[in-house]
């Protein structure tokens, strides 16, 4: 049987036997209809060729618009016969099913929609997350690229294996700095991006997209680490952790961790296990990876304590916690003209100058320190 915590994305269900299936709304989501409503006359009754169709911006390209001949005619047959094959498929589905089992038919009687189709190529911010075709969707593009991107930056960089083992990633995670006015630092970063101290002063926006169904508030731990930190009594480096959230509550549309919650003193209190600090590297200091991993409480809440924060352990704390990892970013930094007012910002000590070149004994004896 279906759980009640499903109905929503549940309630058009039914047995059907109209073949008008994509165009009657009573039982399924007004979300699988087209977003934008000016696009529905092109799309569905064909396009006015005196006119030009409304896809295009620049009058003059829409009047240069000449539609394939009888594409007309052709796309009404095959929009009755794959609406016919539609109703098929939603009559196949009751309450008996299961979750996983409903899901995969409801992608296979949408998954040719035009509007379906159309919305996820020219309004992916928009759609409904909760519907398992637009999910399915999502996956496809995220796979054909930007995991693999995630994926090559991550072991590129040797994120694995210098924090975590390894990963195989279940969810697409986005980062992005909004408190900047260039859009070059405001806008969703790619992993591995070089950025400045002033860029990434204040947390980040997190988004975790998940393409499985999860249950609505699934709990998530993310941890900010920072595996550069120079280690001077050993002459090598250790992990500083920088960010953490636990027991975030998510949903497969409710999946940014993002300002107007973090300014919220009851979600701060809750959820937010280690202030957010970000890296300041010190002058001819190595590039430093922020690297941030997302985990999936496998177990329920959690009341975990972070320990030594300076030189943290993100394996040991993930395993002791039950938490899976399933996601992972990457961005880098390096001492630049920011650094300074960073740490004041935030209180911090000022910096230390770095011999250009490594050598084999401690390159500051401990307990010392050159000012920037």
């Amino acid at each position: 049987m279906i759980s009640s915590s499903y109905a929503r994305p549940l309630r058009y269900l039914g047995r059907y036997y109209s073949t008008k299936i994509w165009s009657d709304f009573s039982k399924r989501s007004e979300t699988l209809k087209l977003i934008d409503p000016k696009y529905e006359k092109d799309l569905l009754q064909g396009i006015n060729p005196d006119q030009g169709p409304n896809s295009l911006v620049q009058p003059d390209r829409r009047l240069a618009y000449h539609s394939p001949v009888a594409i007309d005619e052709t796309f009404k047959l095959a929009y009755e016969y794959l609406e016919g094959e539609s109703a098929k498929i939603y009559a196949k589905i009751d309450d008996k099913k299961s979750v996983e089992e409903t899901d995969r038919l409801l992608v296979k009687a949408e998954q040719y929609n035009p509007e379906v189709l159309f919305n996820i190529e020219n309004s992916p911010t928009q759609i409904d997350r909760e519907q398992p075709v637009y999910r399915k969707y999502l996956q496809e593009k995220w796979e054909s690229h930007d995991r693999m991107l995630s994926m090559q930056r991550l072991e590129q960089l040797h994120v694995i294996p210098d924090t975590m083992p390894t990963l195989d990633p279940k969810v697409e995670v986005k980062v992005k700095f909004p408190h900047n006015t260039v859009l070059e630092f405001s806008e969703w970063i790619e992993p591995g991006t070089i950025l400045p101290a002033f860029a990434v002063d204040k947390p980040p926006t997190i988004q975790i997209q998940e393409f499985d169904r999860v249950a609505e508030n699934s709990l998530y731990t993310v941890l900010l680490v920072n595996p550069d930190t120079p280690d001077l009594e050993t002459n090598t480096f250790k992990t500083t952790l920088q960010y953490a959230l636990t027991n975030v509550p998510l949903s497969n549309s409710n999946n940014v961790v993002g300002t107007a919650k973090l300014l919220d003193d009851d979600f701060a209190k809750q959820h937010v296990a280690r202030e957010y600090e970000p890296l300041v590297p010190e002058k001819n200091a190595q590039l430093q990876r922020a690297c941030l991993w997302v985990f999936r409480q496998s177990s329920g809440e959690i009341k975990a304590s972070i320990g030594e924060e300076d030189n943290f352990d993100i394996r040991e704390f993930a395993q002791s916690n039950s938490l899976e990892a399933i996601g992972a970013h990457v961005w880098r930094q390096q001492f630049d003209r920011s650094v300074n007012q960073v740490r004041q910002e935030y209180g911090l000590p000022n910096g230390r100058v770095f011999h250009r070149v490594r050598k084999a004994h401690p390159v500051i004896p401990a307990g010392t320190s050159n000012v920037v």
